[in-house]
């Protein structure tokens, strides 16, 4: 019987661990239909570009976050070395600037909830306030 338990014990551990590499791409959008692709995100924080005529601008967590990583490999699939030096070429040219960093989810979660066009990622499940919208999920 104990064998069975931690079995099934370990199952719902791997299950949930799976489940927090989730991730939702959320903004502050009047339009709650908007849905993008893995492609449409990767471009919006890798060119920090205005996408579709909407005026979003994404923010990101600090490196060295976890969250940051998972969104790292699973949507832009670089290491953060190479953003990094990525960002440093743009900054030092003149053409761009990475998005807005934050140290904290709740930071984050903050900031595109009180500014309409911030766009972000967090966990997928994390309670929303109901004026964010989901706009990608990553399975």
């Amino acid at each position: 019987m104990f064998r069975y338990t931690l079995i099934v014990l370990l199952l719902l551990g791997a299950r949930a661990a799976i489940a927090q590499d989730n991730i939702w791409v959320v903004a502050n959008v009047s339009e709650s239909s908007l849905a993008f692709t893995k492609a449409d995100v990767r471009t919006l924080f890798m060119n920090n570009s205005y996408t579709q005529g909407m005026g979003l601008h994404p923010v990101a967590m600090a490196p060295g976050n976890r969250l940051r990583s998972i969104f790292n490999a699973k949507i832009i699939t670089l290491p953060e070395s190479r953003i990094q030096s990525y960002w440093a070429q743009m900054r030092f040219s003149g053409r761009m600037t990475p998005p807005k960093e934050f140290d904290t989810l709740e930071a984050m979660l903050a900031y595109i909830s009180n500014n309409k066009g911030a766009v972000g990622y967090i966990p997928a499940e994390t309670e929303l306030p109901e004026h964010l919208t989901v706009i990608y999920e990553s399975l």
